[in-house]
């Protein structure tokens, strides 16, 4: 009887897109120690302050926070060999650690350069290598009846701990001091870990060699590959500069980010449902469409309601643009197969973000930001007819 109602069960898990009753919950177990990684994460938006009242200078506040690029590109890009070797799951226990101890340990360092910016390195390391071991891991307990669906559903929770995070740490901050402040960065993170036990271990490749990335360079790779890029660059500019920009016109922030994360968050959990039955092409396109708009509103807008229109458009775009191309990359691979291809996406989000960012800098000095967002605005939609050009349907 036990054995007919567990069949059941696993019947109506694969129906709903799981490959069996227990990957239900292996799948919302990940998604939900994602997101307390995340909240650990994100608590990194109050560390500029925690680092000048420290005493830290400008210049060394600057690279204890712009050098996390270089250890998290790497980590995405060592990601694919920690997979073949330990496993998806292991890998990513061990990334949401890496981002604990980085985190936790700037209680004790963060008054001294050389030790704050070794917590830092430390925590980029997991940041960097979390995204594609998960991405690795839910997509083995999925089918692709719902595949894109539910990678957007795994994809939600990091960027909706933005929310959860600065203003926690913040009240932390300024009622019990920056040492506690990490102390409680720290705490999502160790349940984070904790929900990993009880998981099926995927089995890791072992006898794999170098940076096991050889799968991942693929002719039919390339263009998710520039795409991602580019949807890194349009996000990186509202992280590092967007700011500035509706400072200078007396706009509030909450104009345009207050939209743009209830966007990305009503499409991943909801609007994903029905779009994820296009192609995937098609959506990256649809998202650097949908960006480019977003960057003409943020130019030419004056008022707040214009701004937050722009806000709208941008969560758009950004709630379709990495976990597509994250799909994309993974449809119709083996789980041993997608490590690769997920390391170099994630690499390449992650290098359009942090290290964009610089050309960016001279850009805006030398034209100014109105100038700046057009030519991002124009570059998505280029982009975007590249995708729909040169997209073809995977061989099988």
């Amino acid at each position: 009887m036990s054995t007919v109602s567990a069949s059941r069960r696993d019947a109506q898990a694969f129906a709903a897109g799981f490959i069996d009753a227990r990957a239900r919950y292996e799948f919302f177990a990940m998604c939900a120690a994602g997101f307390l990684f995340s909240v650990t994460h994100n608590y990194s938006a109050l560390f500029a302050i925690v680092f000048e009242r420290a005493g830290h200078s400008l210049a060394e506040i600057g690279l204890l926070l712009s050098l996390f690029a270089i250890p998290a590109i790497a980590a995405a890009l060592l990601s694919s060999a920690a997979v073949a070797r330990f496993g998806a799951l292991r890998t990513a226990r061990w990334s949401i650690l890496l981002t604990l101890v980085g985190v936790g340990s700037l209680a004790f360092t963060r008054d001294h350069f050389l030790p704050a910016l070794l917590s830092r390195i430390v925590q980029a390391a997991g940041v960097g290598m979390f995204l594609p071991a998960g991405m690795v891991y839910i997509q083995s307990r999925i089918t692709r009846a719902n595949f894109v669906y539910f990678v957007t559903v795994f994809s939600a929770g990091i960027p909706l701990a933005a929310a959860v995070a600065p203003p926690l740490g913040a009240w932390t901050l300024e009622r019990f001091g920056a040492t506690a402040l990490f102390l409680e960065a720290a705490a999502p993170a160790a349940l984070g870990i904790a929900l990993t036990y009880g998981l099926r271990v995927l089995p890791s490749a072992g006898a794999a060699s170098g940076l096991a990335l050889s799968g991942a360079f693929r002719n039919a790779f390339i263009l998710p590959y520039a795409a991602v890029l580019m949807g890194g660059a349009l996000y990186g500019f509202s992280v590092s500069y967007l700011a500035a920009d509706l400072h200078g016109r007396a706009i509030a922030l909450a104009a345009f980010f207050v939209p743009s994360s209830i966007a990305m968050v009503a499409v991943r959990f909801v609007g994903m449902r029905w779009m994820a039955k296009l192609r995937p092409p098609l959506l990256v396109a649809a998202s650097l469409l949908i960006y480019g708009l977003a960057f003409v509103l943020i130019a030419v807008a004056r008022e707040p309601i214009v701004m937050a229109a722009g806000g709208v458009a941008f969560g758009l775009g950004n709630s379709i643009m990495f976990p597509v191309v994250s799909a994309w990359l993974g449809e119709g691979l083996s789980p041993a197969e997608r490590a690769g291809p997920q390391a170099v996406g994630t690499a390449s989000f992650y290098f359009g973000i942090y290290a964009i960012p610089l050309p960016q800098t001279f850009m805006i000095g030398a034209w100014g930001f109105f100038a700046t967002e057009i030519i991002f605005a124009i570059a998505a939609v280029a982009m975007a007819a590249t995708v729909v050009a040169l997209a073809r349907r995977p061989s099988a």
